[in-house]
Parts: structure tokens; sequence; C-alpha cells
């Protein structure tokens, strides 16, 4: 079997955009954490990282950008999972990418939950929160219109799509609330089960209606 095609080497111009990107990073998050995002001034920023202010916009629109570097590859990265047709059913792709995303959040705990603390911090950033979840809302509702053949799929995309973030959203806050310690790859599946099934499901006072409930979904399943 033949080895996939590696990627191309960066040139020397693009590893030096890079680098001085990621120093800017660095010493971004260095004086946030250390002063407040509020209190941080972007030529403090660039003091820190030895690069002019001119430049600084060349790789940054704004200060609150350099909180999401990774905003717009991550939103492509999640659309491109989603879209693979491995199941013709959304939710099990979601399900998928949760156990991929909880593991790589996991792997960096530590670091997520300081951004975390960190955006909650500001007003400003609280809402560029707020608006990738909308990004990743109508990413969700793309995707799942391009399933769906019938007149309403669009509602239906919408609908699943808001339900799913908000799901996501709430998932996510319990998971910062608790120093990112839960199991994330428990909690995301067990949020996805409720979504897809209901949350609660078993919460008859005689046990007969989940019962019922267990054989339709066994049978749908």
């Amino acid at each position: 079997m033949k080895k996939p095609p590696s990627a191309p080497k960066p040139s020397a111009r693009e590893q030096k955009k890079q680098a001085v990107r990621q120093a800017l990073i660095a010493a971004a998050h260095s004086r946030f954490h250390r002063s407040g995002f509020e209190a941080t001034t972007i030529d403090e920023i660039c003091a820190d990282a030895g690069i002019s202010r001119r430049n600084f916009f060349r790789y940054f629109p704004d200060k609150g950008a350099l909180v999401f570097p990774q905003r717009a590859e991550r939103l492509q990265r999640f659309l491109d999972l989603l879209l693979e047709p491995d199941s013709p059913k959304p939710i099990d792709n979601l399900r998928r990418i949760a156990r991929l995303f909880a593991k790589e959040y996991s792997d960096h705990r530590e670091s997520l939950v300081a951004q975390q603390r960190l955006i909650e911090s500001s007003a400003d950033l609280l809402a560029r929160e707020r608006e990738i979840d909308r990004d990743w809302e109508e990413a969700i509702t793309r995707a799942i219109c391009q399933r769906l053949d019938n007149v309403d799929a669009e509602v239906h995309a919408r609908l699943f799509a808001g339900a799913a973030i908000g799901v996501i959203r709430a998932t996510m806050r319990y998971w910062f609330d608790n120093d990112g310690r839960p199991d994330l790859a428990v909690l995301g599946q067990m949020a996805l089960d409720g979504l897809e099934l209901g949350f609660f499901r078993d919460c008859s006072p005689s046990g007969q209606a989940a019962n019922a409930d267990r054989r339709s979904v066994t049978t749908y399943r």
C-alpha cells in the first residue's frame, strides 16, 4: 500500500510568519493571565514579542483575536469531520467528533481551563465566544441540510443545530466549572444520548414507560 503524500514543507517565509504569529500569541497570553485582558494593550504585547505595532495588524485584526487564534481552522476541521460520510445519521458523526475532541481537550486541560477563566473575565471575550457558537451552529445547519432531502430540511437542520450547540455548550460549562476533571468523553456521550433519546426518558414513576422507551430505541437503532 502506498503511503499518502506528505504535506509540503513550509517555505522559509511561511515559517517566519508562523514564528511571528506564535510569538504574538505567547506574549499576549502571558500578559493576559498576568495583568488581565482589559488591562493589556497591543503596544505591550508587541514590545514583549519584539514586533512593531504596524506588523501586529498583519497577523491579527485586534487584541481579542489572540484569545481565539485557531478560530477559523477549528471550525473548518469540525465541518470537514461533520461532512464525512461514515454514517447517514448526523448524531453519529457528532459522537465521533465528541470522542476525538474530548481526548484533545483532556490532553490540554490546564491551559484550556485557564483560557476559559480569561474569557469569563471579559464581556468582549464572552461576546466573541457567542459568535463562535453561532458559527458552529451555522456549520451544523449547512451540513444537515446537505444530507436531508425534504421540504422541511432547513427547519429540521436549524432545530437540530440549535439543540446540539446548546447541549455542547452546557457540557463544556460543566467541565470547565469542575476544573476540567470530569471525564469529558463520558460527559459528551451522555449529552448526545440525551439529545438523541431524551434526557428524562428513565424518569417514569413505574418504570414501564422507560422500558417501552428502551424497546422503541432498540428498534430505531
